[in-house]
């Protein structure tokens, strides 16, 4: 009598699918977007509202693919710009298949400690706005769990289950890497079967000229005070590859700065152009990593008046 062969484990099956970052301005969820695709793609700052625009990031390992949505910090807007910002947050909601509300725990756990409710009313906004998109599946990161005790979560677990009860919270250091397998775990369980949607060494879909915009900005917001970084744009002049694929890879990038008002272009440009320098030396170095090339980077400076209210310039510059 022959024995029959062992059956083969069944086969696990692919998933992919989109999850969309949403939370309040600074809640971490570039620095979340980073962590997980393991480099840098989305611009990041201490200052709130710095992210404009949706921004794809596609994570792919075997047997999953998660296209992360990153999107601006949901607040009270007032300017056209933040409106057109908030509405592209608020849009990303739906047609997703699972969302990620990213929290602050710093704020809401000394709030609970004074014996405050955790969550700030513009949190309780954004909660019942998740819960009127109704997604599939929502997993809530609170993020920066170093910073606080544990036993101070808590409350904040509790608040949160209270408005959306259907929420899988899973606390996490977006910085330090900390619960993010935890929270994979979470995004692969609750997307659906199907192959990939882009190739496996793809990590966004935006292009390199967007990215090397957003580098530039990015360090206008860390070097520049006040309003100013509010009121800047970069658009890409030129982007010249011709030298990209030879012995000595290089590019030749101009960019130009758009501010609203002179005083501001006074102080982008700098003292004897020392802080237009500045800028460009720390923007070169991103670009050229992520270009892999060495790169010779212009920037210009012009004043556009109430462009951050101006419907032409905001579509010019892809935020309508």
């Amino acid at each position: 009598m022959t024995s029959s062969p062992p059956e083969s484990p069944a086969a696990v099956p692919h998933r992919c699918g989109f999850v969309t970052l949403v939370g309040r301005p600074n809640a971490g969820k570039s620095t979340l977007l980073n962590q997980v695709l393991g480099q840098k793609l989305s611009i990041v700052s201490a200052k709130p509202q710095t992210t404009r625009n949706r921004l794809i990031g596609i994570h792919t390992e075997p047997g999953l693919q998660v296209i992360l949505v990153d999107t601006p910090g949901i607040h009270v807007a007032r300017s056209r710009l933040n409106k057109a910002m908030v509405q592209a947050a608020v849009t990303s909601l739906g047609d997703v298949d699972a969302v990620c509300w990213v929290i602050d725990l710093v704020p809401v756990t000394a709030a609970a400690r004074k014996g405050r409710a955790p969550l700030s009313r513009g949190e309780q906004a954004l909660a019942r706005m998740i819960a009127q998109a109704n997604p599939p599946a929502l997993t809530v990161a609170l993020n920066k769990a170093d910073l606080v005790k544990r036993s101070w979560i808590l409350p904040v677990i509790q608040a949160v289950s209270a408005l959306l009860p259907d929420a899988q919270i899973v606390p996490i250091s977006a910085l330090k890497g900390l619960g993010i397998p935890e929270l994979m775990q979470q995004w692969r369980a609750a997307l659906p079967e199907g192959p990939a949607v882009f190739p496996a060494d793809q990590v966004t879909d935006a292009p390199e000229r967007f990215i090397v915009a957003e580098l530039i900005r990015e360090k206008l917001f860390h070097l520049t005070q006040q309003e100013v970084p509010y009121s800047t744009a970069v658009e890409i002049e030129l982007f010249d590859e011709e030298q990209r694929d030879t012995e000595r890879p290089r590019v030749h990038i101009m960019a130009r700065i758009f501010v609203e008002r002179d005083s501001q272009k006074g102080i982008v440009i700098g003292k004897g152009g020392a802080m237009l320098k500045q800028v460009g030396t720390l923007a070169r170095h991103e670009i050229e990593r992520l270009l892999g090339a060495s790169v010779f980077l212009e920037l210009h400076v012009s004043v556009r008046p109430k462009w951050t209210s101006s419907g032409r310039a905001l579509r010019e510059f892809g935020y309508e």
